[in-house]
């Protein structure tokens, strides 16, 4: 198999080079731990997709553990016994929620299948999404609303939440483009209405945190999107927050 070193001391196996069957698997696997261990470097990382899942077995019998985790895609790591810390094991699952405002003073919620209250539109940011990308997505899908992203006005954390991992949450402001509702994911959405901000604050049947979220965040202005000179090449952001002067 071949495979490249890292800059952090490691080295990365390319998959596809893995031999498909067991026994020539184990032998090319064997030869990069004993080198690993003759050259004294730290992790050894080779990520299998679904078809060469029969492999894990073999991997794990020479010493290499579950790193993370992909639909179609695990991948294991071997240590040294010169390592001390493993970077980036996933421990949150990210979400964003809308708190998205019109011209007559309205706030947009949403009240889903089988709940009693309405909350903010918003849900999961998916793998690869940026956080404007993901709130403007799910306001559409869930309300049919067209919204622009103004800033992220507030956070918050959430432990355990599924799997023991932690999610943080990011409430972002938008302002809607269009009025009309038309509730696009009707399996998940139960109703979705614009509300008079001070109705929806001073509502008693109204989810606590999301009363209080809307009355502390409204007209707040937040953390905007910022483009940064030099922001290019391997460290590219492709979204960076500033608050606002």
């Amino acid at each position: 198999m071949e495979f490249t070193l890292d800059k952090f001391n490691g080295i990365i196996i390319d998959p596809a080079t893995a031999p498909h069957d067991a026994g020539s698997f184990n032998a090319e696997l064997s030869e990069i731990t004993e080198f690993s261990k003759q050259n004294n470097k730290g992790i050894i990382w080779i990520s299998l997709p679904i078809s060469l899942s029969h492999l894990i077995p073999v991997a794990t019998e020479l010493g290499f553990v579950f790193h993370n985790c992909l639909e179609d895609e695990i991948t294991l790591i071997h240590k040294s016994e010169i390592v001390e810390f493993v970077p980036f094991i996933p421990t949150h699952t990210l979400g964003a929620g809308a708190l998205i405002t019109n011209e007559h003073n309205q706030v947009l919620m949403i009240k889903e299948h089988g709940m009693t209250g309405y909350k903010l539109p918003g849900g999961h940011i998916e793998l690869g999404e940026g956080i404007e990308e993901s709130v403007v997505r799910e306001t559409l899908e869930e309300t049919g609303i067209k919204a622009t992203f103004i800033s992220v006005v507030g956070m918050a954390t959430r432990h355990p939440y599924q799997f023991g991992k932690s999610n943080l949450y990011f409430i972002c402001h938008l302002i809607a483009q269009t009025q009309e509702i038309a509730i696009q994911d009707t399996d998940e959405i139960a109703e979705a209405k614009w509300v008079d901000i001070e109705e929806y604050i001073n509502n008693p049947d109204s989810y606590p945190f999301n009363r209080q979220l809307v009355g502390s965040l409204i007209g707040k202005q937040g953390l905007e999107l910022t483009q940064l000179e030099g922001n290019s090449g391997p460290t590219h952001k492709p979204e960076i927050f500033f608050s606002k002067s």
